[in-house]
């Protein structure tokens, strides 16, 4: 089987010591213990991604066999100002171009996250940060609805410090955890008939590096 995570600095895995803290090696772990299977993971992502960056992050190469797609995308897109249509028209464009090159995976997107609780942000920094992820947020819950093989999560997690770096900005190991359990928890996928009874964990990272929560 295999995991890509893609998109931005969550998906890099910024901030955690191994990648198997990470979105994608937690997930791989999770992946191997339900199905008894040999999990390949890969990060495509980098520092600062959009979601128009992000296209070309996506590649048949890195996709084609892919069983589950990780998706952090959105939060650079609103620290840097830019306009719900467009983020709408790209967001869009990304998951049509990860469906299609990522054939028979299904296709998580993680919602944007409470700005207004992160501790980097101070007041009224974050109140505005926190009404803006969820106009955001409302564009992303319409873009997973309109596309099969699509799927949305939130961590239903309490965001307190335990969440956050020490910078108070990036998600730590427990927060990647959260992520990876609401994953599993809406995730159903067919039984490889072919799948290798292993509960081994592959591991290749690829694509660029990592930023801040977003």
């Amino acid at each position: 089987m295999r995991v890509v995570a893609l998109g931005d600095s969550v998906a890099a895995g910024y901030a955690v010591e191994h990648h198997r803290s990470s979105i994608a090696g937690q997930l791989a772990v999770r992946l191997a213990e339900r199905y008894g299977a040999t999990v390949d993971w890969q990060a495509c992502a980098m520092t600062g991604a959009t979601a128009g960056v992000a296209m070309g992050l996506v590649s048949a190469e890195a996709l084609g066999e892919a069983d589950v797609v990780f998706v952090s995308i959105g939060v650079n897109d609103l620290k840097n100002l830019h306009g719900t249509t467009r983020f709408r028209r790209e967001l869009g464009t990304l998951l049509d171009a990860i469906l299609a090159a990522a054939p028979r995976a299904r296709v998580c997107l993680l919602g944007i996250p409470p700005l207004d609780h992160f501790p980097a942000f101070p007041r009224p920094l974050s109140d505005a940060l926190g009404w803006r992820g969820r106009v955001f947020d409302a564009i992303g819950v319409a873009a997973v609805q309109a596309r099969e093989r699509a799927f949305r999560i939130q961590t239903a997690e309490p965001l307190g410090p335990e969440m956050f770096a020490g910078d108070g900005f990036h998600p730590s190991p427990a927060l990647h955890a959260a992520f990876a359990d609401a994953v599993m928890a809406d995730l159903s996928l067919p039984e490889e008939p072919g799948a290798r009874k292993s509960a081994g964990l592959g591991g290749h990272l690829g694509g660029g590096g990592g930023g801040g929560f977003g």
